[in-house]
């Protein structure tokens, strides 16, 4: 279901059911922590750069749209970018893999570089997994370190959907079954009102 999903279910579209996304405004895209899925490959923009810590998933990545990759660690975004340098921000499954306060400091990052909104699509609640569910050796990368909550966002300013979601049936988690039934958290903040 996943890529189907991300098809049908793209943040644009969830967000504009919402009247929460802003139409017209997004012209380039920065996808953190893109991984080999590089949502931002189903939003309408002219310029997406997908920035990972893994290369082996940029290396493999099946884009339709152009794209720019860039090989780094999502920490340094404040080193590799300045202020207000792309329309949106996504951090799209990439919160629960980060420690709390790294990725608090990656929101903040985020949102500094973002002039019209920053994205945000984590796990409701704790998730276990420490496999790299893709099978590119990537389990350090995968592992989940932190769960979240949707009040964790709104405090921030965002406005949040939740909405049910089915994972991929593969192994998660090297000790543990994980339910592949879960909640979603989307949230948004737009600066751009």
């Amino acid at each position: 279901m996943p890529k189907k999903d991300w098809i049908e279910n793209t943040v644009e579209k969830i967000f504009q059911k919402e009247n929460l996304y802003p139409t017209g405004k997004i012209k380039t895209v920065l996808d953190v922590a893109c991984g080999l899925s590089l949502k931002s490959q189903y939003i309408d923009a002219s310029v997406r750069v997908g920035l990972d810590i893994y290369r082996p998933f940029l290396e493999k990545i099946n884009s339709k749209v152009g794209y720019i990759p860039i090989n780094a660690d999502c920490m340094d975004l404040d080193k590799l970018f300045l202020s207000n340098s792309f329309d949106l921000v996504l951090l799209l499954d990439i919160v629960e893999h980060l420690k709390k306060e790294k990725a608090l400091k990656l929101i903040n990052m985020a949102e500094s570089i973002a002039k019209v909104a920053v994205i945000i699509e984590t796990p409701n609640g704790y998730i276990p997994q420490n496999i790299d569910i893709w099978g590119q050796g990537g389990d350090d990368y995968q592992t989940h370190r932190s769960s979240w909550a949707p009040e964790e966002f709104s405090i921030r300013g965002y406005n949040v959907v939740l909405r049910e979601y089915t994972m991929s049936n593969v192994r998660r988690h090297s000790d543990i079954d994980v339910d592949h039934h879960i909640i979603f958290i989307d949230a948004i903040k737009r600066f751009d009102i």
